[in-house]
């Protein structure tokens, strides 16, 4: 708390009893704010936990169907490493490679 913080009153006990409902009132929303702070945290955490089991088991699903798919290629015969180049796959060759020479005169 700095030196902004405090509160200018005449000392009597009519501004006590005020300060001291103000105190009260203060620590109580206070201590709501925390709860609420806690509650969302924890509702948080779990649908991360969700997110999580989510993912491992997509990870666990996406190995299966990459290695089904690879035992559906190799049993229709497509075990080429780099594909067809004339169906499309795998790296393509340039067959009309031309060396040109361009004259820049200045």
């Amino acid at each position: 708390m700095g030196t902004g913080d405090k509160i200018n009153v005449f000392p009597s006990r009519m501004i006590l009893t005020v300060m001291k409902v103000r105190l009260k009132g203060a620590e109580k929303g206070h201590s709501l704010l925390k709860k609420k702070s806690d509650a969302l945290t924890m509702k948080f955490r779990a649908t991360l936990k969700k997110i999580i089991e989510n993912k491992t088991v997509m990870g666990d699903v996406m190995k299966a169907v990459y290695f089904s798919l690879a035992e559906a290629a190799y049993a229709a015969g497509d075990i080429s490493q780099n594909g067809d180049p004339e169906r499309g796959q795998g790296p393509e060759q340039d067959k009309s490679l031309r060396r040109t020479t361009w004259r820049v005169s200045s």
